[in-house]
């Protein structure tokens, strides 16, 4: 078997090893049957050993077959290691509980914790008798709940014993899956066989747990939606719209995201934010080789390549969102996917790049409805710039289009006929009942309609007092939005407990802000490409023999490499950003992370932009170190830097 065929069965490996863990979590959902549990751990081992060595295939295979294009691999290569690495750095930050904390103190004292909520209540007290040998112990969570003061759930508490003990312990009441919070206690007794003067009590807080109902885990913006639902699918939790559904469904938006976050936590734990993370980290990290083949695909040119890819990397709402487990990291990635497999020409078995890159499409849906706006994006390029006449460019465009319905109508019904119960008589704003396709489509549609409130001018994030992040704020400027900040405060000048001064710095803090150095230059690039397409267009119908809608799709040959490139950022740019300019005008609510799949079709215009012959050099590398520069000072955690200098950065 050559190298490119193993290579290519280790890399449909992977996918399907993928696909297999999550059809074994689906039939553990749907059976609550445990012994699909252990399967599914060697699946998920199978998956990790697959997709390593599909990569290192990939690079040793490159490296051998094409010499030439090894500075090529050797730099996305360690681009992509050192994004990697980034996220391995924030991964689990917060994590999502502390390590055990102990408290002691005397029998029969009034033992609490120091750690204090913001009103000064401490988040743990512990009250004990020693009654002959039986020994009581109440364990309480008695900080403020979490909107009145910011109290915390505590989990297993454990009494470290005195002497010999024995006994039922604390029971079940403040599990991982059952917290303690605030207000809440759990008693445990033991028989003491020994003299018992002092007791231990150990226990975790937990950082990313909402304490305010529904009271649910999640800690970075929207994780504390998605992460209950993967926690549900992991779980197998049924799921409905009616008026007394589970919070921890939402069903608004299609399964795959909490699907593939129920996989991380098969992988690393159910409570373990690493887990819930583990999927979009390595989906955000992969989508800069798969910008990097795109672009080296379409252009043709190398140095295009390692600027789009750079250009992808430096954006630190893409990052943010990498970070965290959310939906729009899958939906991008299954669509950079979709799109390197027609362009680079992917076949599998009888499925030209047209399937493959229809099925991957299909995936982006799963994972989050709004991929609507991308599929569209390379129907558009086929139909305009894919080879052959107006009627082989059509038949392609509706494979496409044939192949994207079948995977989401496949995978939605999948996932709506096992985990999906009827709903009756429905939610308050949308009374759609049943559990099948076209209902759960209809209940997309009517949850979206419905984030309207006060739409288009008083809804959304706020922008600064009085005003709002609209469209228009995404291509100008908006004041960046904190998924996620804890500040240190750090007292100075202490003598005696008394302290003369202090200063504060976030010690993590996740923004959702795109990088404007490089948003800023769509004011650039679309000029440009769309005056050059022009140019191009008419020239070509000036000698052309041929009608003239035949004339407007030219064909690839009739464009050079760098103007496929600004041709597919610009289709795929208006097709990302225009759509959500309508939806803002018809009332319904944009939130700004809705930019998030243009940011790749301005990494490769801004690209298209700094390649041009008369852009200088040394502004072009001023230019990326700058993009950078804006990525650092937004990064989520910085503990590597000394105090003042993040003092000085401030965020």
């Amino acid at each position: 078997m050559s190298g490119r065929r193993f290579l290519s069965w280790l890399a449909a490996g992977t996918f399907v090893s993928l696909g297999v863990l999550l059809l074994m979590l689906y039939l553990h959902a749907a059976t609550g049957s445990d012994s699909l549990i252990f399967p599914s751990q060697v699946i998920a081992a199978a998956l990790g050993v697959l997709a390593v060595a599909s990569i290192l295939g990939g690079i040793v295979y490159g490296w051998r077959a094409y010499p030439q294009h090894r500075r090529a691999i050797v730099f996305i290569v360690a681009l992509t290691l050192v994004v990697l690495s980034a996220h391995a750095y924030i991964i689990g930050n917060p994590p999502a509980s502390d390590p055990p904390t102990a408290l002691s103190g005397a029998v029969g004292s009034h033992i609490v914790s120091p750690d204090k909520d913001n009103f000064g209540n401490p988040q743990v007290t512990i009250t004990s008798t020693l009654t002959g040998n039986q020994l009581s112990v109440t364990f309480a969570a008695t900080g403020s709940a979490e909107s009145n003061g910011g109290g915390k759930a505590i989990v297993l508490p454990q009494l470290v014993a005195p002497s010999q003990v024995s006994g039922t312990g604390f029971g079940s009441g403040a599990t991982l899956a059952s917290p303690l919070e605030p207000g809440g206690q759990v008693t445990g007794t033991w028989t003491v066989s020994g003299q018992a003067t002092d007791i231990k009590v150990t226990y975790q807080e937990l950082n990313c747990y909402k304490t305010t109902s529904p009271s649910e885990y999640g800690c970075i913006m929207d994780e504390i939606f998605y992460v209950p639902w993967g926690m549900a699918i992991f779980t197998g939790q049924t799921c409905s719209t009616g008026l007394n559904a589970p919070t921890d469904c939402h069903l608004e938006h299609p399964w795959l995201g909490p699907g593939l976050m129920a996989a991380g936590m098969a992988v690393l734990g159910e409570f373990n934010s690493a887990g819930w993370r583990l999927f979009p980290v390595l989906l955000g990290t992969f989508s800069i080789p798969l910008l990097f083949g795109i672009a080296w695909k379409v252009s043709g040119s190398k140095k295009v390549a390692y600027l789009s890819a750079l250009l992808l990397a430096a954006d630190i709402m893409f990052f943010s969102q990498s970070s965290a487990a959310v939906l729009d990291i899958p939906e991008i990635f299954f669509a950079l996917a979709g799109f390197f497999a027609y362009f680079a020409g992917l076949r599998f078995w009888k499925f030209d790049k047209y399937v493959t890159a229809g099925v991957l499409l299909g995936l982006a849906g799963l994972a989050k409805e709004t991929a609507i706006f991308l599929a569209p994006a390379l129907v558009t390029y086929i139909l305009l710039f894919d080879e052959g006449g107006l009627r082989r460019r059509s038949f392609a465009v509706l494979k496409v289009a044939l192949v994207v319905g079948l995977v989401f109508f496949t995978g939605l019904e999948a996932y709506d006929s096992v985990l999906v119960s009827p709903a009756l008589p429905g939610s308050s704003a949308c009374a759609v009942n049943g559990a099948n396709f076209v209902q759960n489509i209809g209940y997309i549609l009517c949850y979206g309609s419905s984030l309207n409130a006060g739409c288009p001018w008083a809804c959304g994030w706020t922008n600064s007092p009085g005003s709002y992040i609209t469209p228009f704020s995404w291509v100008t400027y908006y004041n960046p939005v904190a998924y996620l900040k804890t500040d240190v405060i750090v007292s100075t000048g202490c003598s005696n407990g008394v302290c003369t001064g202090s200063y504060t710095y976030p010690s993590v803090a996740y923004y959702g802000v795109t990088n404007f150095l490089e948003t800023w230059t769509i004011y650039v690039w679309i000029p440009l490409v769309a005056y050059a397409l022009y140019t191009q267009f008419r020239r070509k119908n000036q000698a052309a023999e041929e009608p003239y809608f035949t004339s407007l799709g030219v064909t690839p040959s009739g464009l050079s490499g760098d103007m496929k490139l600004g041709a597919f950022a610009l289709i795929l740019f208006v097709w990302s950003y225009v759509p959500y300019l309508f939806l803002f005008f018809a009332g319904r609510v944009t939130y700004p992370f809705y930019f998030l799949p243009a940011v790749p079709a301005v990494a490769l215009g801004c690209t298209y932009w700094l390649t041009r012959s008369w852009f200088p050099r040394w502004l072009m590398v001023f230019y990326v170190v700058m993009a950078f520069g804006f990525f650092f000072i937004y990064f989520p955690e910085k503990g590597f830097l000394p105090d003042w200098l993040r003092v000085l950065i401030g965020h």
